[in-house]
């Protein structure tokens, strides 16, 4: 019951925070449905009402991807406070679901090295992490930060809007979902 419900808890957040600004990418994640039988069942008095099957990650998990919107300047990996509100929601999610795992992912514009870039990500991804262990309190050993370079481009590096948009961060959570 506490497993289908807190699976009823995460996928309602995840449809909420659909709505503020999470997708899933190309190739992610699939569009989630909410089973609406979930919501009246009593398992207590009917349990076969919740005869789906609840399954945790496996080999085959899903993700969720939530962009972060936080940007770097070139050549830095300093978090700006203007960010704090961006990575408080994956810190409050994080929180609200505490076996909840996150991968900080830092990105690049195509200015420098390809070396140089990978570097700077993975700076960038640990400036995160490690914000969000300081202001937030959550226990680094859910947190990985990974630097992915300048291998995936949301815009195009041929204009400073792009680049900007480039110098990002993302966090893939682990999610669950209900198989029919």
């Amino acid at each position: 019951m506490k497993k289908i419900c807190m699976l009823a808890a995460v996928l309602m957040m995840m449809t909420f925070m659909t709505a503020v600004n999470v997708y899933a990418r190309a190739g992610g994640l699939q569009d989630l449905t909410i089973d609406p039988a979930i919501k009246a069942c009593n398992c207590r008095l009917f349990p076969q009402c919740c005869a789906k099957q609840v399954v945790a990650h496996s080999p085959g998990k899903d993700n969720v991807i939530i962009t972060l919107n936080v940007e770097f300047d070139t050549n830095k990996a300093i978090v700006k406070d203007k960010y704090y509100g961006e990575i408080k929601r994956v810190a409050n999610f994080m929180k609200e679901f505490p076996d909840t795992t996150c991968e900080i992912g830092g990105h690049t514009d195509n200015i420098s090295s390809a070396a140089y870039n990978q570097k700077l990500s993975e700076k960038r991804a640990n400036s995160v992490r490690q914000y969000i262990i300081d202001k937030f309190g959550i226990d680094g050993s859910r947190l990985t930060a990974t630097g992915y370079g300048l291998t995936k481009p949301i815009a195009s590096n041929d204009t400073e809007e792009g680049r900007q948009k480039n110098r990002r961060v993302e966090a893939v959570m682990e999610a669950m979902r209900i198989v029919q």
